[in-house]
């Protein structure tokens, strides 16, 4: 009777344990999908604001709804929540998908996206922009952009502490934390702002085209991270939400600029933030 009352209230046990992880991520899941709606309705709100010529409006709440997606994928990251649970399998699909030649160009594009290379590409076309149209406020503003969204993510990096894939599956030894992506965040801010300010001006289809050109090569540089083994999904997609929010304000900035500079502009027969390289 002893025996059976031990196993009967261990078999409670386990189920009552069992049951309760259940719900627990339940719950989680509940509250990350609820998280990105809300989220996605920001910028959603923030495209209709932009539509309807309401830029102050669509900044604010496109802005919010990339920081609240940033937010919530901090917050899953830190409780080990529902949307990291296709980190794992996305990172075995790149290791079952390596190759020596791919392996060769993933290493070469990771290093030309590298913060300090970054930092470096910034400078020299600030540089160039101040040569060519003698003014300093959209190339400032461009440093500002890209060199918060680093510095921003350098913080929540070592505030998560998140842990880098295992050192089996990383082709290069990254052993700092994870969470977000170094290497995402500045490629999508600088290319993003370089997008906007040299297609300021033109038609919309020479916009669309930079617009998708500095997504296709944030894309590769985050699909390398994932490829090397040194960044999970969660981390890459961080990067790019922190980018988009920086970029965002960065751009209503520069649109602030260039309406205090339409007659100097006009004069030197330049756009207030083109780049003519």
């Amino acid at each position: 009777m002893h025996t059976g009352h031990v196993l009967l209230s261990s078999s409670t046990s386990a189920v009552h344990a069992t049951v309760t992880e259940v719900f627990t991520e339940l719950a989680s899941a509940d509250v990350e999908a609820a998280g990105l709606a809300i989220a996605v309705g920001l910028v959603v709100l923030g495209t209709v604001r932009r539509i309807r010529g309401d830029r102050t409006g669509a900044t604010v709440f496109s802005a919010l709804g990339y920081a609240f997606g940033f937010v919530v994928l901090a917050l899953a990251v830190s409780s080990n929540g529902w949307l990291t649970g296709s980190d794992a399998p996305v990172a075995q699909w790149f290791v079952d998908h390596r190759s020596p030649v791919l392996g060769q160009l993933a290493s070469a594009l990771t290093a030309a996206g590298g913060p300090a290379e970054t930092a470096a590409l910034g400078l020299v076309i600030a540089v160039i922009m101040v040569w060519r149209t003698k003014r300093y406020g959209p190339a400032l503003v461009m440093l500002v952009t890209v060199g918060s969204a680093s510095i921003l993510c350098t913080i929540v990096k070592l505030a998560v502490g998140r842990e880098r894939p295992p050192q089996s599956i990383q082709l290069m030894l990254e052993t700092d934390p994870s969470f977000p992506s170094g290497h995402v965040t500045g490629t999508a801010a600088l290319l993003l702002m370089l997008a906007l300010m040299a297609g300021a001006g033109r038609s919309t289809t020479v916009r669309t085209l930079l617009l998708v050109l500095a997504v296709t090569v944030t894309a590769a540089v985050a699909c390398t991270r994932m490829y090397l083994g040194v960044h999970w999904l969660t981390d890459v997609c961080a990067g790019t939400l922190l980018a988009a929010c920086a970029v965002t304000l960065g751009s209503y900035v520069l649109h602030r600029l260039d309406g205090r500079s339409v007659g100097e502009s006009a004069t030197q027969g330049v756009p207030a933030h083109r780049i003519t390289l």
